[in-house]
């Protein structure tokens, strides 16, 4: 894989931001203090708080029961799944047509199906994010100059190919006025001292939780739109730049999530983020049944139902059904039930075909 990941994963007023100042939010339903996150959520849905706890117990149970986030060379195909899914679905956000298959043979082998702009596209983000997975952990926050040089990997191949009207060069703030639809973006001659401010507030939390942490600066970044074109995936891959300085592996958000996460963006942009941080935090948790913890845990480990249905042939609501009537083994942990494959196998060897019962243990004698 050409520029394979190679990073350690380790590791009621509202003010809306126009200048250098830094903004104001009230948190919505979310309040911090130094050791809880109190919320309320709509009945029948989970609170953003127990979504950002259930996240930490998973976190916490890679970290403590399979040895934590893992370097690049330890789980290179693991790391890679996250990096084709990021590359596929942030720029296919953006309106490139490229599926995912067409992306990894790109990356891949370098045979490109799309037009040469998408393919552009596609590359640079590629590079831009193996960028990102490499060198997050080696900072603390985000200097300006990483924002750079993010967009710089990210559209100098399409800027190449389709330079914008503007003139404007890759890496470099842009020099005119943008309109987003009712955005109040950042001025041009403001830029430079806007994302300063905003650096600089990337390496203190505040209080906040992570999540709602880098929910708050990703708003922050579009609001102030650096770039004449590539804030959105910029915005994106500066993400997952604060992510990994925190321990989480990369948010994947998904194309088909493209509605949830802009109008998420602009709840944000009027003070609330906890759409925001809520999307976040699912992305995150994602990469972590889907791709990071199955492919980490042993035959024996214990592991999230979620994480045990991505590898098998039944859904997490079904084996959660099976563990409340007793046929499957598992154990409670805070929120979680963790089973494994071990015991997942052992049920589907007791299960009938024929009615889907497990059969009866032989008796001896």
């Amino acid at each position: 894989m050409p520029g394979r990941p190679g990073a350690t994963l380790a590791g009621k007023g509202r003010t809306r931001c126009t200048s250098a100042r830094k903004p104001v939010f009230w948190y919505g339903s979310v309040q911090m203090n130094e050791n809880r996150i109190e919320s309320t959520a709509p009945r029948g849905r989970p609170s953003l708080a127990a979504i950002l706890e259930r996240l930490d117990e998973e976190v916490s149970l890679l970290r403590d029961r399979l040895g934590g986030l893992p370097r690049a060379v330890e789980a290179d195909h693991v790391l890679r799944e996250i990096w084709l899914d990021d590359v596929h679905h942030s720029t296919a956000i953006e309106g490139n047509t490229m599926t995912r298959a067409q992306v990894a043979d790109l990356v891949d082998q370098g045979r490109a199906s799309g037009t040469l702009f998408e393919s552009a596209e596609v590359k640079g983000y590629a590079d831009a994010a193996d960028w990102v997975y490499r060198n997050a952990s080696q900072y603390h926050g985000v200097p300006v100059s990483v924002v750079s040089e993010v967009h710089k990997v990210a559209l100098e191949l399409a800027w190449t190919v389709q330079p914008p009207a503007t003139r404007d060069r890759p890496g470099s703030w842009r020099t005119s006025p943008v309109q987003v639809g009712s955005l109040k973006v950042t001025l041009p001659a403001a830029i430079p001292a806007d994302l300063a401010t905003w650096s600089r507030s990337t390496t203190d939390p505040a209080g906040r939780h992570p999540i709602i942490h880098a929910a708050v600066h990703h708003a922050w970044f579009e609001r102030i739109h650096p770039f004449v074109d590539g804030n959105g995936r910029v915005g994106r891959l500066i993400l997952n730049f604060m992510l990994i300085q925190q321990g989480y592996p990369p948010a994947v958000i998904l194309r088909s999530q493209r509605s949830r996460y802009l109008r998420a963006l602009r709840l944000a942009d009027d003070g609330n983020p906890d759409a925001l941080a809520e999307v976040i935090a699912r992305a995150v948790s994602g990469a972590l049944t889907r791709f990071l913890i199955p492919n980490l845990a042993g035959e024996a480990k214990l592991i999230p139902l979620s994480a045990l249905a991505s590898r098998g042939p039944y859904s997490p609501e079904y084996l959660r059904k099976l563990v409340v009537a007793g046929k499957l083994r598992a154990i409670r942990d805070g929120h979680l039930w963790l089973s494994s494959r071990a015991w997942l196998a052992d049920y589907m060897a007791r299960r009938d075909p024929r009615g889907g019962r497990p059969k009866s243990r032989s008796r001896k004698g």
